[in-house]
């Protein structure tokens, strides 16, 4: 490139304070403005007439009660920016939309129009995150899009799935939070059933106001996630729920990562060893306690054939001396062990018997592993914690090959 000829004490050099960044190309500063929850992306329409036709062309708006310029004006000041932002927005398509409306004043009716809405506008990515305290029922057209492939929810109800079919073809991540009701497990399953291509999946609810519907009851329904490859599976169940439950676990046998609370073990405590599935692709599973079951992870070992990374969480327990449930030595051992397993994980250690012969099962049969970690519960003496480490100690010597960690 031939260089300016201009002297370089003739040359021009922008004045002090010069806005540099609005000269920049329309595609270069929709994309800045993309960034930026969309009350700002309106702000700077305010600050520069440069700015100003360029934020309803973003294809992202993230609509957020807290952070709105009406929000001190309640849930109708709120209410009446977003109805703004969607007649003057004018974008092809919607990326992602994002609604946060905690405050319980904003109307149901005002929520269920705009999520009719954003699906017209061939949204690909969705994130509501609500209030329970009012009910919202959610759109049919929200359940039956041709274009969204993220969904997230939390602080919604997922009741109304009972009055509609659902159809997200093309939905690989679905996020269901910690704050979400259902009327029946059946819901949950008929959510599933309508995302053929779920790569993703998140099940954390807690909430659930009755069941005892057509699968809970029956469990006669055909599930395929044949796509699936990360699963983290939190709801909480209950024994008449066993049904539907074991078909949303069985129908994760494809998952190369898998993630079990609490509550979804204590459901699964209750299924026979044929209800496990086998987890062909499984490498990585986190498993959650309430009290050890033992018989549970072992049937999980023995079904999940290369399994690299094991990380067991538990809640702290008080057991009487020998009365903590015990680990029976399987009579085969579990393949995964033998070639496989290459990290194992194991918080709030209390140093109780079952954990000793467990974590001795581990060491003993685990040929390839190299990193064993051991968190010491925080609830033990510093006696204690440094007996545990002498007795792991003990045991490490005779399997040089891996190598502990304490925290």
């Amino acid at each position: 490139m031939a260089e300016s000829s201009e002297p370089p004490s003739q040359r021009r050099e922008p004045p002090a304070g010069d806005d540099r960044i609005s000269q920049l190309p329309d595609v270069l500063l929709l994309q800045i403005l993309s960034l930026l929850p969309t009350k700002q992306a309106v702000v700077t329409g305010i600050l520069s007439k440069r700015w100003r036709p360029l934020w309803p062309a973003v294809s992202v708006l993230d609509l957020d009660d807290e952070s709105s310029p009406e929000s001190h004006r309640g849930g109708a000041g709120f209410a009446q920016f977003v109805y703004s932002v969607l007649l003057l927005h004018d974008a092809p398509t919607i990326e992602r939309f994002r609604l946060r409306c905690a405050n319980p004043n904003c109307s149901a009716r005002d929520i269920a129009t705009w999520l009719c809405h954003v699906p017209r506008r061939r949204v690909e990515h969705v994130e509501l995150s609500l209030s329970l305290s009012r009910y919202v029922a959610l759109p049919r057209r929200l359940f039956n899009c041709d274009t969204v492939s993220v969904m997230k929810l939390n602080g919604v109800f997922l009741n109304a799935l009972a009055s509609f079919s659902v159809r997200l073809p093309l939905l690989k991540v679905l996020h269901v939070g910690d704050r979400v009701l259902f009327g029946c497990h059946d819901y949950v399953v008929k959510l599933l059933a309508g995302c053929p291509g779920l790569e993703d999946l998140v099940l954390e609810s807690t909430y659930n106001d009755a069941c005892g519907g057509v699968v809970c009851a029956e469990g006669n329904f055909e599930l395929n996630l044949k796509h699936l490859s990360r699963a983290k599976i939190g709801f909480s169940w209950k024994e008449r729920c066993l049904k539907s439950m074991l078909l949303i676990f069985q129908a994760l046998c494809n998952v190369r990562c898998l993630s079990l609370s609490p509550s979804t073990v204590a459901c699964l405590k209750h299924a026979s060893a044929s209800d496990i599935p086998v987890f062909d692709n499984l490498i990585q599973l986190e498993i959650s306690f309430g009290n050890y079951s033992w018989d549970l992870l072992a049937n999980l070992l023995q079904r999940s054939h290369k399994l690299e990374v094991l990380m067991i969480y538990k809640e702290p327990q008080k057991h009487a001396k020998g009365q903590e449930p015990r680990w029976n030595h399987p009579l085969l051992v579990p393949e995964c062990l033998l070639l496989h397993l290459k990290m194992f994980c194991l918080r709030e250690y209390q140093g109780l018997e079952t954990e000793l012969d467990f974590v001795g099962y581990i060491m003993q049969n685990a040929r390839v592993l190299e990193t064993m970690t051991i968190y010491i519960s925080s609830s033990l003496g510093s006696e204690e914690k440094l007996q545990i480490r002498r007795h792991l100690s003990i045991l490490q010597r005779n399997f040089e090959t891996c190598q502990i960690v304490f925290h």
